[in-house]
């Protein structure tokens, strides 16, 4: 059932669009620029007579993807004729009622985190040809599309692109006084950080300054042991693990499967994120995703590394910060931790591993008697002109995986950023594409729990109560003990998909 949340924003959007639209009239009617052609756009989809089909969706709670569930669900319905009834949960609880949900076969379409796609991929139909064929698909960019595929199958559509990258306060880092007194204190340019080493040291170098009447702090990061802070590490401890010329598993060692989380490049990663505390904003230490890219959009901080939503809400019309941030990819290390020799290597230049995060994914179940309904919403929800749409609003949580979204005049004309936010972002975009060496999350067989413990030890470090290295020990002992309930050979087949996708990729 609708959420009275959900059931305001679809009446609301009924009477401003009415009921009726020709093909040329959809921008009047819907919040879009334009339609654009393809197999999924407005008006091919009106001509769908769906008319007594009920489709069940389960959803994470608005704002974040709910909000663009209940507007484009809502749009569907009137377009079609479809009954669309969806269930919003929140994060803690989503997991569990998926995997509830497909098993009793109580939902036709499942929105959901994309590193549960082991758990769920058994239940899921695979994607049609219709979709497989259409431009919208053929235009994503690696390696989001790789990502819906398991088993060589590609079972999820794309509805969002996630990625990590640094967000910073241009408008700070130009300011010439705070260039010189920082050049004084630590003998280099105030330039935006290539390593986590660098972003430690701006943060404390602007933390507490007064700037434009109010304290200004160093970092806004996410915390909140229930909401993503494994997401946070993992980001940072990608470049001094994933060693460019060391294949085999960033997580387990695939041969053996033993743990690799407590080996050294993930105890140094953590050791800066617990340095990192100190520069955050007051309870920035419990900070959700939804806090963090609030912080960072209002100016609280003067860096921010994390989901596009933190940057998009900066930049959205209105904002105190529009014209104020800028991007860059997520800093390195210049030390990489060489599982196979027990040493570190040293670099001459910054080690980069940008981090493909856990975007929101959905599929279609395989006992939905409705297939074709619940594929053309699917395809609707992320047609190029909803994505547009999406993109802009930060809190959505819908972010860019097309090679369109790398249009420039995307940007300033519809978006409305100026030339040198949207050179930032598209130089950041580019090179993220590009980077031969990227983490993917944990895409395992109950990988919920594997993070679970994860973010328990993790919680456990930035208190204090545990140090970086006996906090992944202890992590290290939980997956081992998940290994051997899974099983080890069942768990390695799963792992290997993650693996290929690492490996695959050309190291320098």
């Amino acid at each position: 059932m609708k959420t009275p949340l959900a059931t305001a924003i679809c009446s609301t959007l009924l009477l401003l669009w009415g009921t009726v639209a020709g093909a040329d009239e959809w921008a009047k009617r819907f919040p879009i620029e334009k339609d654009i052609p393809g197999t999924y756009s407005y008006d091919e989809i009106s001509r769908k007579d769906y008319k007594g089909v009920v489709l069940n969706i389960i959803s994470h709670e608005p704002p974040n993807l709910g909000e663009a569930v209940a507007i484009h669900a809502s749009q569907f319905e009137e377009l079609t004729g479809a009954k669309i009834n969806v269930r919003f949960v929140a994060y803690r609880n989503l997991f569990s009622e998926i995997m509830w949900g497909l098993a009793e076969r109580e939902y036709d379409v499942v929105f959901r985190g994309g590193e549960w796609i082991a758990d769920v991929a058994p239940y899921l139909e695979p994607l049609p040809k219709k979709m497989l064929d259409s431009m919208q698909y053929k235009n994503i960019v690696e390696p989001f599309r790789q990502m819906g595929t398991w088993e060589g199958v590609p079972v999820e559509t794309r509805i969002d692109g996630d990625k990590h990258y640094l967000q910073y306060r241009k408008d700070l880092f130009q300011v010439r006084a705070l260039r010189k007194l920082f050049r004084e204190e630590y003998g280099r340019e105030l330039d935006p950080p290539k390593t986590w080493k660098e972003y430690a040291e701006i943060a404390r170098f602007f933390n507490g300054k007064i700037v434009d009447g109010k304290i200004i702090y160093g970092a806004t990061e996410i915390t909140k042991k229930t909401d993503l802070v494994y997401s946070q590490f993992l980001k940072r401890a990608a470049p001094y693990a994933k060693h460019p010329d060391v294949k085999g598993g960033l997580y387990f060692d695939l041969e053996t499967m033993k743990p690799l989380i407590n080996t050294p490049g993930f105890v140094e990663a953590l050791k800066d994120f617990v340095e990192i505390q100190q520069y955050l904003p007051p309870g920035g230490s419990n900070y959700s995703l939804v806090d963090a890219l609030l912080s960072f959009g209002r100016g609280d901080a003067v860096l921010s590394d994390m989901w596009d939503d933190a940057f998009i809400k900066a930049m959205e019309p209105g904002s105190s910060m529009r014209g104020r941030v800028a991007a860059s990819l997520s800093p390195g290390a210049r030390k990489v931790w060489n599982r196979k020799t027990g040493m570190w290597d040293k670099f001459p230049d910054v080690n980069y591993v940008p981090y493909v995060p856990e975007s929101w994914a959905a599929g279609v179940s395989k006992h939905s008697k409705a297939k074709d309904a619940a594929f053309d919403f699917l395809g609707f929800f992320a047609n190029p002109a909803n994505h547009k749409a999406d993109m802009l609003v930060g809190r959505r949580g819908i972010n860019s995986f097309r090679v369109s979204c790398g249009e420039k005049s995307f940007w300033l004309d519809s978006a409305g950023w100026d030339e040198e936010t949207t050179a930032s972002y598209l130089r950041m975009w580019e090179s993220y594409r590009k980077e031969p060496n990227h983490a993917y999350p944990l895409r395992i067989i109950e990988s919920r729990r594997y993070l679970v413990a994860l973010s328990e030890g993790i919680h456990k470090a930035l208190a204090g109560s545990l140090s970086p290295q006996k906090a992944l020990d202890a992590v290290a002992r939980k997956w081992t003990e998940l290994n051997e309930r899974v099983g080890i050979n069942r768990q390695r087949s799963a792992y290997a998909q993650t693996v290929a996708l690492e490996d695959g990729e050309s190291a320098r």
